[in-house]
């Protein structure tokens, strides 16, 4: 190689561009040349000297690879040097007796499965306990949330970012000045501390995290919020999270508002369902609503279909579960920047939203009334 791996990382270069090309360094300037970054260069940089003996995960057949990890080999070798940089990887200086490549597998299969099993039949995993491999879905997710993260699952902090979602919602469904459709969803637990069993035990008696997500129209997630505790209501969540002063902020310069379920109270930055309707207008603008309400829907079983592990019980502490819940929403943005398909076979079946019977009233005295009256009519 020209230049080395580890200096084409460090200095800034995307992985796209390591993996299709041939990065050179020439007079104070990157040039290319078609030549590819071989797997093994990468499994070079990223183990010790005394671990490249160990088996290299590139030789497992192509279709294996794939239904053991949900990535397929490029893709893989792309987001383990997207990690690298973001974290400024020195395999000198790494400890751990497994190697990071193996590790991020690990952490891989269990996200898709929530267990172990699929690592069985490899011999780069036959020597590690059933302990170690959980270790390494705790470190790797936790390098995801705070290295990957904040670039991959990004709300918009001003009218400028704003734009493209507000015009996305309006051509879709028109409706106006929309930055994301809200809601929650629970992640169980195995166990907690006893002194705060009661506080994450949910209404159906399984202790959980009650985790806030907001997706805009193209299935991306705008926002995670998964350390609340399984005992909480969604409206609880919802005003103690950082996301409605940004949004109220939003707000002061120009219309800006969520979209929410009638679990929600009417606000002047949350638009949710009429409850009582009566006019034609009022039933459309619900039926529109519920069509949003339903992209929501699809992320959420899209992110659980292809991370099976959030439908199985965690067997970790609450704050472990959150970055494990915060890293498969950051690898479902990672895969739908790369125009990654969702496997029709894997996807689950998005259930309908059950009809709730009709209010005696209104939030007529909400300061988000006006907005929905405007939404309304918009919609006439």
């Amino acid at each position: 190689m020209d230049l080395d791996l580890a200096t084409c990382l460090f200095t800034g270069l995307s992985s796209d561009s390591l993996q299709d090309k041939h990065i050179i360094w020439d007079d104070g300037r990157f040039t290319t040349a078609t030549q590819r970054v071989f797997a093994k260069d990468v499994i070079k940089f990223v183990r010790r000297k005394e671990q490249c003996i160990l088996p290299n995960p590139f030789d497992i057949p192509d279709e294996y690879f794939l239904e053991a990890f949900r990535f397929n080999k490029l893709l893989y070798q792309d987001f383990l040097l997207v990690l690298c940089l973001r974290t400024y990887y020195r395999s000198e200086v790494d400890s751990n007796r497994m190697p990071l490549d193996l590790r991020v597998l690990a952490t891989l299969t269990y996200l898709a499965y929530g267990h172990f099993d699929a690592l069985k039949p490899l011999d780069g995993f036959r020597f590690y306990s059933l302990g170690s491999l959980q270790q390494c879905v705790a470190e790797v997710c936790e390098l995801i949330v705070h290295f990957m993260a904040t670039d991959y699952v990004v709300f918009p902090s001003n009218s400028d970012e704003a734009k493209d979602i507000k015009r996305g919602f309006d051509m879709q469904y028109g409706v106006p000045n929309v930055v994301g459709i809200m809601d929650c969803f629970h992640v169980r637990l195995v166990k907690v501390d006893p002194p705060f069993h009661n506080a994450f035990k949910c209404r159906h008696g399984n202790l959980t995290i009650n985790v806030q997500v907001i997706c805009d129209h193209k299935l991306r997630f705008l926002d995670v919020n998964p350390r609340a505790s399984g005992g909480t209501s969604d409206i609880f969540v919802w005003n103690r999270s950082h996301i409605k002063g940004i949004v109220k902020n939003l707000y002061k310069t120009e219309p800006t508002w969520l979209i929410a379920d009638r679990g929600y109270h009417l606000e002047d930055i949350l638009i949710n369902p009429y409850r009582n309707p009566n006019s034609k207008s009022e039933i459309r603008l619900n039926t529109v609503f519920e069509s949003m309400l339903g992209v929501l829907d699809t992320a959420v079983v899209m992110l659980t279909s292809r991370f099976r592990c959030l439908k199985t019980i965690l067997p970790y502490n609450h704050q472990i579960a959150a970055n494990i819940v915060t890293a498969c929403v950051t690898l479902h943005n990672y895969l739908l920047s790369k125009d990654c398909a969702m496997d029709e076979h894997l996807m689950s079946i998005v259930p309908k939203r059950k009809k709730l019977p009709n209010a005696i009233h209104e939030d007529e005295w909400s300061a988000g009334f006006k907005h929905r009256e405007y939404i309304r009519t918009y919609l006439d």
